[in-house]
């Protein structure tokens, strides 16, 4: 099994995500009474059979990009690790069919791993998390699809989760903001051929840190908490952009992680804004066209 020291990367990782898998289909086109041939590109949908600690626990569907920072994200958000230092190591291999299919599968190159339909992930806790995992696997197949529309995580209570303090000298210039949402925007040429993934980026005061995008909104969040545990960034320092609506599970990850500003560039969820005012979270969304909307402030925007 790797450990976490080899997926870790060695140097600044390019702010550019790696080119998502679009396919191409031959379709037919049916408009005002005429029916013609046309391409049609979608985004390719791969699975992630979970295991932690040898037990079945989840299935994650996602694009299959940044499974560094995905996978650590993903189990932080959940509540099962609380660190990185949780996380004893991780190994992907593709899955096959069958058995004799399994067994070559050990031995494909990355690339061949990339283009796979199924990977098996499998994460090594540590401690006290070994609990946390066992309290919700299944000796039986995995009994939770996580799909590019429904995320899932253990939810808590506002009472349960950190509280953002607030600032005492307001340090977040909007106009940062409105320009990394217009950067998002431009960086979003999968989403503008396909219509069918979400994009999402981690800010510091200067800028676009990195970007990444999954089919799911829940996945893309997921990877940006896992960028920061493993390359070992301050959440304080950073603020979080997405492209999708902000449901309460969505602002909970930003509370959770300790980023102090969520902003998107569609539109919060009434729970997601009751959740952001109990927690002291800078909430912004429909964030365009130099202006944006805030939901709640906690000290944070540099505002006239």
């Amino acid at each position: 099994m790797a450990q976490l020291k080899n997926m870790t990367a060695e140097g600044v990782l390019p702010v550019a995500s790696p080119p998502a898998t679009v396919r191409s289909y031959d379709i037919l086109t049916y408009s005002e009474g005429k029916v013609a041939p046309s391409v049609f590109l979608s985004c390719r949908e791969q699975t992630l059979t979970v295991h932690v600690n040898g037990v079945p626990f989840v299935r994650v569907a996602c694009s299959g990009q940044h499974l560094r920072y995905l996978v650590p994200g993903f189990l932080y958000s959940c509540g099962l690790i609380n660190s990185l230092h949780d996380l004893a190591g991780m190994d992907i291999t593709p899955m096959a069919a069958n058995a004799a299919d399994q067994a070559q599968a050990q031995t494909q190159t990355q690339a061949q791993a990339d283009s796979a339909e199924e990977l098996r992930v499998d994460v090594l806790l540590r401690g006290a998390c070994c609990s946390k995992a066992a309290s919700s696997t299944d000796q039986a197949a995995p009994r939770l699809t996580i799909t590019s529309a429904m995320g899932w995580n253990i939810p808590l209570a506002a009472r349960q989760l950190p509280s953002v303090p607030r600032a005492q000298v307001p340090t977040w210039d909007p106009r940062v903001i409105l320009h990394g949402a217009q950067e998002l925007e431009e960086r979003s040429e999968i989403f503008h051929q396909t219509g069918g993934c979400h994009n999402a980026a981690l800010l510091n005061r200067q800028g676009m840190v990195f970007y990444c995008l999954d089919i799911g909104r829940h996945n893309a969040i997921d990877t940006l908490v896992g960028y920061m545990l493993v390359e070992g960034l301050n959440p304080a320092d950073h603020l979080i952009i997405s492209s999708g609506r902000i449901a309460s599970e969505i602002a909970q990850k930003a509370v959770r992680i300790g980023v102090p500003v969520f902003a998107s560039l569609s539109r919060a969820m009434s729970r997601a804004v009751d959740l952001a005012r109990a927690t002291g979270l800078t909430l912004l969304g429909n964030v365009k066209s130099g202006s944006m909307h805030i939901y709640h402030e906690n000290g944070q925007l540099v505002l006239p």
